[in-house]
């Protein structure tokens, strides 16, 4: 499985944060993990957005920091790539 990042959230981080947390992060677990447990890996919790939509998380682990989780909203799928918008981190 594959993932596309939206934009618009990590242009707030500084280049630096978006390289060395969530790229790798991502990278690392897109990269180890098969297609059931991504899929598995999602939660039932939601997140409501500003404007009312429902979407599932996923937390990772942050590679840089051992002791925080990256969140992100799934905000949709195609085929195999899952569509991602960072929340922000969260202490493991």
């Amino acid at each position: 499985m594959k993932y596309a990042l939206r934009r618009q959230e990590i242009a707030m981080c500084s280049p630096e944060y978006v390289t060395e947390h969530i790229l790798k992060s991502l990278n690392s677990y897109f990269g180890k993990q098969d297609n059931k447990r991504i899929m598995d890996d999602i939660s039932q919790e939601k997140y409501v957005s500003p404007y009312g939509g429902y979407y599932s998380l996923l937390r990772i682990n942050d590679l840089a920091d051992d002791n925080d989780m990256l969140e992100f909203a799934v905000i949709g799928r195609q085929h195999d790539v899952l569509e991602l918008c960072f929340l922000g981190r969260m202490k493991g």
